[in-house]
């Protein structure tokens, strides 16, 4: 059957991945970071258990959030700022983050659901033969 991932595992490979498209693109969020993004969620959601599919299909856009609001505090700390005040300063610091990165988190949540239904319909009575095998 191959490697398959606990659902927090997955969502950690997609962290990695996400974080490491930044990183490599920059605040930008071109091309680049989309193939990061989307790589990640492919990776993550074909090496996740069957059961996380469902976890992992709609966490692009969350995952993406963490990293943003993680990276818009490390750059506040790294100017010597103080953490955010209120949330008018949060928003001025973290909204530009997901709005360059919104298409990338729309076209990743996509891949995901393109993997989901593949990975349902192929393996989807393989595995169920198996189970009811090995209890006789």
């Amino acid at each position: 059957m191959g490697v398959q991932l606990p659902s927090l595992a997955a969502l950690a490979v997609l962290a990695v991945f996400t974080q490491a498209g930044v990183w490599v693109d920059g605040e930008e969020f071109g091309w680049v970071f989309g193939a990061w993004l989307a790589g990640g969620t492919l990776v993550a959601s074909a090496l996740v258990r069957r059961v996380g599919l469902w976890t992992v299909a709609p966490a692009p856009p969350l995952v993406f959030v963490v990293v943003a609001v993680g990276n818009a505090a490390w750059e506040r700390q790294t100017k010597r700022l103080p953490l955010w005040g209120s949330s008018k300063e949060f928003a001025a610091d973290a909204v530009p983050w997901l709005v360059n990165g919104f298409p990338w988190m729309a076209s990743a949540v996509g891949v995901a659901l393109v993997v989901t239904v593949v990975r349902l319909f192929i393996g989807g009575k393989g595995n169920a033969g198996l189970r009811r095998s090995k209890r006789r």
